[in-house]
């Protein structure tokens, strides 16, 4: 169980961006102010949090170390989905429509997110490119859409440990003269 878990999911996704669609994306903060370096370009800004409050859940989760004879027991971790704004900007209409191909094809070609000794996420289109409406100060082409990254775990970090039951033995009452013991 690692904390650093949205750190992980954000990094993995930079890394299928810039691999799937432009080696020179780059990731800015929800708030910030950002200005495109050349074009054609691809900025991701984000993640905003949002918590899937649906699957909360109060259990807790155990994994046992039966050589060792111990356990593990920490609370299910709260999944929250991390939307990010892709803003794609160009000189040209037509490197424009270009690149707003290439992320349409990167949401089908890659449902899922594949995290490092993680497993899998599921990536989601939420608006598409050219829904969402931006303030554009420049004579550069722009359109821009939402994704979201689903169900990332955060965990509170508590983890609690201790010995499993090695040996119990019951007592039976009221005419009952047997002992036995019981070993897993």
């Amino acid at each position: 169980m690692s904390l650093e878990t949205v750190r992980t999911v954000v990094e993995s996704f930079i890394r299928l961006v810039k691999a799937e669609i432009d080696p020179e994306a780059v990731l800015v903060a929800a708030d910030d102010v950002f200005e495109v370096p050349r074009t054609p370009s691809l900025i991701l800004q984000g993640p905003t949090l949002v918590e899937d409050g649906d699957r909360r859940t109060q259990a807790h989760l155990v994994e046992k170390d039966i050589p060792n004879l111990t356990y593990e027991r920490w609370r299910h971790p709260r999944l929250y989905h991390l939307d990010f704004d892709v803003i794609v900007t160009a000189a040209r209409e037509a490197e424009l429509l270009d690149l707003q191909e290439k992320v349409a094809r990167f949401y089908q070609v890659h449902p899922v997110l594949e995290v490092e000794d993680r497993g899998t996420l599921n990536i989601t289109e939420l608006v598409p490119l050219g829904g969402l409406r931006r303030v554009n100060l420049s004579d550069l082409r722009q359109s821009s859409g939402r994704c979201r990254i689903e169900d990332c775990p955060v965990y509170d970090g508590r983890v609690e440990t201790g010995p499993l039951i090695r040996d119990r033995k019951f007592e039976f009452r009221d005419g009952v003269e047997e002992d036995r013991t019981y070993t897993p």
